[in-house]
């Protein structure tokens, strides 16, 4: 569950701030598999949420989007993930706190079941909220699996270091980038240097959202590329990033070139900004 502040006017330390606050269902994965429900595609979600009011707003909330959770485990007395975030009267995310221990519950034995779905399906995309174990049993199921990977953070980021050669797609910011190359990464070409460097070290493509700068990425054929920024109304930058990787996953399940993907991706995620939520419920191809 996102719950997000938003303040009306610069923050004052120490003090209360008048603003305004929302809650509503978030997440990266389950906001991925709401954007491309969203956008037409048959979206399972395979999550675990606690028996709280959290929880069972999240499922009902996430099913009513069009998202299958058939595969979303009620995990007894334990909380629901929960992301709290506190932004500027600009849109711009000033800090947050997370609590996603329920998802140390979600390792391989949980995801046993479930094989027969992930192995239909077109797409498997996950986030590094989940467990090193986990992560290395998607990845390693087998070469068939067309898994696209969004890094999170710069600390979680981390956990698919070993298993690089296994990501058909790795979607990342300027900052998880950086931790993952040890390269600076602070305008277009230093992007486009550092998703070469990762398609070097195993990754089939890569795409690396550089904020006001736009977007960079490196295909399968290590070529790169940038697309600027446009200039569109911020409301909120939480779920941009979200809504980014999930138009790759629709252009690529419909064959289209990496860089249209990435093209789509992008307006995506520029049609996001637009709403204070994480997800944009008027989100649709036609509207893109």
């Amino acid at each position: 569950m996102d719950v997000a502040a938003a303040g009306d006017a610069p923050f004052i330390p120490a003090d209360s701030n008048v603003g305004k606050i929302r809650c509503a269902p978030g997440g990266v994965a389950r906001n991925i598999a709401e954007n491309l429900a969203r956008l037409g595609r048959h979206s399972h979600l395979i999550s675990v949420v606690g028996d709280d009011v959290f929880g069972q707003s999240v499922k009902e909330l996430t099913r009513s989007s069009g998202v299958n959770v058939s595969a979303v485990l009620c995990l007894k007395g334990c909380r629901t993930s929960t992301y709290l975030s506190l932004h500027g009267p600009n849109g711009d995310m000033a800090v947050a706190v997370n609590d996603m221990g329920i998802l140390e519950q979600l390792g391989p034995e949980l995801l046993v079941p479930h094989e027969a779905l992930l192995a239909g399906a077109a797409a498997v995309v996950l986030d590094t909220n989940l467990t090193a174990s986990a992560i290395e049993w998607l990845l390693l199921r087998g070469s068939k699996v067309n898994g696209f990977v969004d890094g999170v953070s710069v600390n979680k980021c981390q956990k698919v270091v070993p298993y690089l050669a296994h990501i058909q797609t790795l979607k990342l910011n300027a900052l998880e980038a950086q931790a993952l190359t040890g390269l600076q990464v602070s305008n277009a070409d230093d992007g486009c240097v550092a998703a070469l460097s990762l398609h070097q070290r195993g990754v089939r493509r890569v795409v690396i959202s550089l904020g006001a700068q736009g977007v960079v990425w490196c295909d399968a054929d290590a070529q790169t590329g940038h697309l600027p920024a446009k200039g569109v109304n911020v409301i909120s930058t939480s779920g941009a990033g979200d809504a980014l990787l999930a138009g790759i996953v629709y252009g690529s399940l419909a064959n289209w070139s990496f860089s249209a993907s990435v093209e789509f991706g992008r307006r995506c995620a520029e049609f996001t900004l637009s709403s204070p939520y994480s997800n944009h419920s008027g989100l649709s191809v036609d509207a893109v």
